[in-house]
């Protein structure tokens, strides 16, 4: 079952889902998750410790708004669907909606992420 999550960077609060991955599960068992990173031309990277994943589950490529937990990054992808393919072995954890990617968006090129589970 998905679970709603919120993400909170300032003022801004962008709500979004994990999926049902074993990374997914394992990422929330560390909420509240806090981390810094910076704004990429796709994504927000961040340096982040993986968790456990079933490599089964990992995906060629993103849809824009996923989120990802692999490799020693924890990303939020906002932009570069269409030619994300060459990426491999992606762990995709969540996704925020199309309709509120623009939050996303709007970030500063410096953010610190607060990932919680949504409360309500």
């Amino acid at each position: 079952m998905a679970t709603k999550i919120i993400i909170t960077v300032g003022d801004t609060v962008i709500p979004a889902t994990l999926n049902d991955t074993v990374a997914a599960k394992d990422f929330l068992t560390r909420l509240p998750f806090h981390v810094d990173g910076f704004r990429a031309e796709v994504d927000y990277c961040c340096t982040a410790t993986s968790g456990k994943y079933e490599p089964k589950e990992t995906q060629d490529g993103w849809k824009n708004g996923d989120i990802s937990l692999a490799g020693g990054w924890f990303s939020v992808l906002f932009d570069g669907e269409e030619s994300s393919s060459s990426y491999k072995d992606m762990m995709i954890i969540g996704h925020v909606d199309q309709k509120d990617l623009y939050l996303v968006k709007q970030l500063p090129n410096q953010v610190h992420f607060v990932v919680e589970k949504d409360k309500n």
